[in-house]
């Protein structure tokens, strides 16, 4: 998956997340009392809350992930975003349905989530370790990579700088 899917799927989730967090607040209250849930009432909207909070840590993430893939074309920034947007859905849709039904079994399945989070941080990560290298390629003039690769593999001099042009 490209950068373009990465921030497409980031930004999305963060307007749904915002839609989540404007529900949770404003009309999850009115849907548990009308379900006779008012007991369980600040519980189920914790649980709210902590997935809208997990979605929209991990919307910002998934643009990181579209930053990183647009300067790595490996598999590994897809792998990171693909963890933390599955991590996502089960996380903090577990979460919402949680909140809305109280059905206990649900939470059971809440940690899955959080497996594939931490995998898609490890991942992001391991990929970000390659970043220094390609930046100093991509610094590179297009003279001073002809130099350097025209030059025997024996040869480890450094390439000159390019004279100052002041006049």
């Amino acid at each position: 998956m490209n950068a373009k899917t990465w921030l497409v799927l980031g930004a999305s989730l963060g307007a749904l997340g915002v839609a989540a967090g404007t529900f949770g607040v404003h009309y999850l209250p009115k849907y548990l009392e009308a379900a006779g849930a008012s007991a369980v009432l600040a519980e189920r909207q914790q649980w709210w809350e902590t997935g809208v909070r997990y979605q929209m840590y991990h919307a910002l993430a998934l643009l990181g992930v579209a930053w990183v893939a647009d300067r790595r074309k490996t598999l590994l920034p897809s792998l990171a975003g693909m963890a933390m947007f599955a991590g996502t859905i089960i996380f903090s849709g577990c979460l919402y349905a949680l909140g809305l039904t109280g059905v206990q079994i649900i939470g059971a399945i809440v940690p899955i989530g959080g497996v594939l989070f931490i995998a898609g941080w490890i991942m992001l990560a391991v990929a970000g370790l390659g970043l220094v290298e390609v930046s100093q390629q991509q610094k590179l003039t297009a003279r001073e990579k002809l130099l350097r690769e025209s030059k025997p593999a024996t040869d480890e001099t450094a390439v000159e700088e390019p004279a100052d042009k002041e006049g």
